[in-house]
């Protein structure tokens, strides 16, 4: 189970066109299913559209030179993930981005993982892999 959270604002094409450019709505599923085993169908995503100023994204923190133009693509997932499966994620979602025209600075990636018990497919019912 995966479920994206992708930002959208700025004058750029979107962060969702980055990471799949032949159709932004599929955003990061297909580096998902390269780096990190994910099932193709395994695709939930939450887009949501913000307006200038609606981001508040510090623009140093970390150590790099943000731009109004920054992004933060949130990914929760089962748990089961390996540090380098996780690295080679990150890596494929900035250079995807970067070709995209985005800085390399302002591409923030979050994972979060947890168990199949936390999640319910519908009817009130926890998820069973």
């Amino acid at each position: 189970m995966v479920l994206q959270r992708l930002p959208w604002h700025g004058p750029k094409p979107s962060v969702l066109d980055a990471m799949h450019p032949a159709d932004g709505l599929t955003a990061a599923a297909p580096l998902l299913v390269e780096t990190c085993s994910v099932r193709e169908d395994d695709l939930f995503q939450l887009v949501s559209l913000f307006p200038s100023r609606r981001m508040i994204i510090d623009p140093t923190y970390g150590d790099v030179r943000r731009t109004s133009e920054a992004s933060i693509v949130e990914i929760l997932f089962l748990t089961g993930r390996t540090v380098d499966q996780k690295s080679r994620l990150f890596h494929a979602i900035a250079e995807r981005a970067v070709r995209a025209g985005f800085k390399g600075d302002d591409i923030m990636i979050t994972l979060t993982e947890n168990a199949a018990n936390d999640w319910s497919l519908g009817f009130g019912r926890a998820f069973r892999e």
